[in-house]
């Protein structure tokens, strides 16, 4: 552990990420999952300041701005913004964006030379978002692989799976089969969809592409593709002093 390092921390739908970070680039080995924000209270006594981005959970914002207040540790809260370090958003009300797509793509603009690019975070959600020239001009929300998968389960009276999880857009041969393949087969379809529109856009452009599911991506297509473990948690270190 880095005694008195700025210490990141990332709340998403699942769990809660930190990592301590001075100057060096974060090591996904150095990250620690949590379930609780009081269970970061010895993370953030043994550092100097912290830095979160939090995707709309105000209790555990609460609950962390109480023990840095009472450690006496100052909390810099990420927020999405009109324009901010070469980003403009396309959002009319900023406040609408969740933080870790801005984060994610204030991460994306540093790596590309042209700051056009499209940045695919596939988790819980799938967000995706394209930058041309430094400006947003949108992106698209839809659900990620386990809720894909549970919808159909609730909603339709004889489909069913099980925890059977195959790289694998193929067709299936029995229901659990077709489930897994069928949404992964949407993920990518989506993914492709949205590279589609940005070729008629833009000559040239990076992708970026992260999330725990990113390897549906990856596996799927491997060139042009610059795999990122943690883009959230690398936009929070541009606001480190």
């Amino acid at each position: 552990m880095l005694e008195k390092s700025s210490l990141l921390i990332d709340v998403g739908n699942s769990s809660i990420k930190s990592v301590f970070y001075q100057s060096q680039p974060i090591i996904s080995e150095g990250i620690q999952r949590f379930h609780a924000a009081n269970d970061l209270k010895q993370q953030i006594e043994a550092s100097r300041q912290v830095f979160l981005s939090n995707v709309g959970k105000n209790d555990i914002t609460a609950s962390l701005q109480r023990i840095c207040n009472d450690l006496k540790r100052p909390l810099f809260i990420a927020q999405s913004k009109v324009s901010e370090l070469g980003l403009t958003n396309a959002y009319g009300n900023p406040s609408n964006m969740g933080v870790d797509r801005w984060l994610a793509m204030l991460a994306c603009i540093q790596r590309s030379k042209d700051k056009t690019l499209l940045v695919a975070d596939i988790g819980t959600a799938m967000t995706i978002d394209a930058v041309v020239d430094g400006n947003h001009i949108g992106g698209w929300i839809t659900p990620g692989l386990k809720l894909l998968r549970e919808s159909l389960f609730k909603n339709t009276q004889r489909v069913f799976g099980d925890d059977t999880q195959l790289n694998s857009i193929e067709f299936g041969n029995d229901t659990p089969l077709c489930v897994d393949h069928g949404c992964r087969a949407q993920i990518i379809g989506t993914f492709l969809m949205a590279e589609n529109i940005m070729r008629k856009k833009v000559n040239k452009f990076d992708i970026f592409i992260t999330g725990g599911n990113k390897n549906i991506i990856s596996e799927y297509q491997k060139n042009n593709i610059i795999e990122c473990e943690n883009l959230v948690l690398e936009g929070l270190t541009l606001f480190v002093d």
